[in-house]
């Protein structure tokens, strides 16, 4: 009898151990999370818009890509349908130069005084894919009703803080073309309102004349 219990308890653990096993090896392992060494934000971002897309794809999001200008904005409408917020806020940046005019062009950025010029239904466009592709938590009109609200007062201070721009210490994050970038490009971490970035490298104008766009100023009023 003692010979039976044991030879059943060794099939019993190896029946448990094989479902382990057959577990394991069905749930897929990103190669940044296994590895011990730290990530940085960018490589983050690459790993949670791969598993978006290969986990969590959503149904189509339908936007009119209206302009004034015979602007393309499909390549934005698919960085954001992808959930690539990284490669979607390089888009966003480029795409308000062109749309700024020529000597933005040249420069490749835009003054504050270009921003009342930026055309109302490729700004609406642009505000209207980030929002309905991040339900309704991205986008310039999330940001400048956030900075209208009681309790931020306008107070940029109280937005960087807010929308995740700045670090416990009150500094601001660092924005670089590399690894470097401080800033959130998964959707599910970032706050309401983290993206897209505007630079204040060359002071604040160019942040509040966009929050004061005409096209933003309207979807921010409408905003839920």
């Amino acid at each position: 009898p003692g010979i039976t219990r044991h030879a059943l308890h060794d099939s019993s653990m190896m029946t448990k151990l094989a479902l382990v096993a057959s577990v394991l090896a069905a749930v897929p392992l990103c190669s940044a999370f296994a590895s011990s060494a730290p990530v940085s934000r960018v490589q983050q971002a690459r790993v949670a818009r791969a598993q978006s897309v290969r986990l969590c794809a959503a149904a189509p999001v339908e936007v009119a890509l209206e302009t004034e200008c015979d602007f393309d904005h499909k390549p934005l409408a698919e960085a954001l349908e992808k959930g690539d917020l990284l490669e979607a806020d390089d888009i966003t940046r480029k795409a308000l130069i062109k749309l700024a005019g020529e000597e933005a062009v040249r420069r490749d950025f835009v003054y504050f005084t270009e921003v009342k010029n930026l055309p109302y239904k490729d700004m609406a466009t642009i505000d209207s894919l980030w929002r309905a592709h991040t339900g309704d938590k991205q986008g310039y009109s999330i940001q400048s009703k956030i900075l209208k609200s009681k309790r931020i007062g306008n107070d940029l201070i109280k937005l960087y803080a807010k929308i995740g721009w700045s670090n416990a210490e009150g500094g601001l994050l660092r924005w670089t073309p590399d690894d470097a970038n401080e800033f959130i490009y998964d959707n599910e971490k970032a706050p309401a309102g983290h993206l897209p970035l505007t630079s204040t490298l060359r002071g604040t104008r160019l942040l509040l004349e966009l929050m004061e766009h005409p096209a933003i100023a309207d979807a921010a009023k409408a905003a839920p």
